[in-house]
């Protein structure tokens, strides 16, 4: 049986984790991350939310989301906000450096949300963007021209282009239209199709052929399979040879943006130190004195007992098997922590309820230090620290605020972890 010793353990591989291995080995630490799979970055849009649409009328996009999650946390001091608030801009401007140093550029849109079309033909709002989908005068443009893939059999321009019509946001005036190229061969996953677009001689036939439908003035719309690796200049090279601004729209997961982000976060733990084990699931953890003296985990490589001066938990809700239902009750899997749920129905009969349903709120109730604590708010385990999804009183699905959550509790954490021992 093998035994190591870390610095700190941080136990799941999505963006929370991510975020915490490398602040925390930035600054100097031994890290270890763990997971039994690869997390959600890679199912995401690749963007981060952080906070959708208004307090007061949530039918109103947020266009300022840091002043109004300062106003929310004022009202609720429950949410996973209210523990990182202290931290919040620093840790959008640390996951802009890395994702930037790494040849993958995120844009925040001077303080207000972007409206980023889909490929539904809706508009969504959100935060940080890669620089391939930041659209900046969607609504002003003279003309819209959506371009699809033959090859490609799940994305429709004539829908998009139909949708974003109906929106009423457009200009009279804007003309819209659609145009299908190809790139050679029979039907390809958005991966294939992705990679085939990194070869310069079919992205040339591409411009070339695109070239004849443009019009004075136009913008032009992609699919997100510009390029697949995730420093892709695709979308640059497009944007040149078709002398006009060229973007790509939101998908549903999962979607290239998303597994570009992944890579991007990987390498970066590679390259400063941050020794990542996959396909290792946590089984347990002996728990003495309120501290964790020992996580226990199984591998392909056996069993791996993991010591460490401190652990992240970023395991997720129940997506992601951070948490678990069982009658009457939810769990934590992984330490045994106390969920936080509710009496009565889970879920709400109407299964796009514009509030989302109950069981979006459950999960690990914490500090302003990120440490699990009881319901009168003693610490449960002294070195270990919540983050993500894995904490209660956050509505995900209503509040667009996933990602922001993710990367502020997970760089906080890292943060924390750093300062140990200074």
């Amino acid at each position: 049986m093998m035994c190591r010793d870390f610095d700190l353990a941080i136990i799941g591989a999505g963006l929370s984790g991510l975020i915490a291995a490398a602040k925390a080995a930035e600054m100097g630490k031994k890290v270890l991350l763990l997971a039994k799979g690869m997390g959600v970055v890679e199912l995401s849009t690749g963007c981060i939310d952080l906070w959708g649409y208004c307090l007061e009328q949530p039918e109103e996009v947020c266009r300022r989301p840091v002043d109004e999650i300062a106003r929310m946390v004022g009202i609720n001091r429950e949410h996973p906000y209210a523990k990182v608030q202290d931290v919040l801009e620093e840790s959008m401007r640390f996951f802009q450096r890395v994702c930037s140093d790494n040849g993958c550029h995120y844009l925040e849109n001077k303080g207000d949300n972007w409206l980023l079309p889909t490929a539904f033909g809706t508009v969504r709002p959100t935060y940080l963007v890669p620089a391939s989908m930041a659209v900046r005068s969607l609504f002003k443009a003279k003309s819209v021209l959506v371009v699809g893939f033959k090859e490609l059999k799940d994305f429709y321009p004539e829908m998009l282009v139909r949708n974003l019509k109906k929106s009423g946001e457009f200009d009279p005036g804007c003309h819209m239209k659609t145009a299908i190229t190809g790139v050679g061969g029979g039907e390809l996953t958005p991966n294939a199709l992705a990679s085939r677009l990194e070869q310069p001689d079919i992205l040339t036939g591409v411009i070339s052929r695109v070239r004849n439908f443009l019009s004075p003035g136009s913008l032009v719309l992609f699919p997100p399979v510009l390029g697949d690796r995730r420093d892709t200049g695709v979308a640059l090279k497009l944007a040149r040879g078709l002398e006009c601004p060229v973007y790509e729209v939101s998908n549903i997961p999962p979607a290239l943006p998303g597994q570009r982000l992944l890579k991007t976060l990987l390498h970066y733990l590679k390259v400063i130190g941050v020794e990542v084990i996959m396909g290792c699931k946590a089984t347990g953890a002996e728990i003495s004195g309120g501290h964790c003296l020992r996580l226990d985990a199984e591998g392909a490589g056996g069993s791996i007992k993991i010591r460490s001066r401190a652990f992240v938990l970023a395991t997720g809700s129940f997506l992601g098997g951070g948490l678990e239902a069982r009658p009457g009750y939810a769990c934590e899997t992984v330490f045994n922590l106390p969920v936080k749920a509710i009496e009565g129905n889970w879920w709400d009969k109407d299964f796009f309820n514009k509030d989302g349903h109950p069981f979006s709120k459950f999960g690990i109730v914490v500090n302003d230090r990120l440490q699990p604590v009881d319901g009168v708010g003693r610490v449960l385990v002294e070195n270990l620290m919540v983050v993500g999804a894995s904490l209660a009183g956050c509505n995900y699905p209503v509040e667009k605020c996933g990602g922001g959550v993710a990367v502020a509790t997970g760089y906080k954490a890292g943060k924390l972890a750093g300062e140990v021992g200074r």
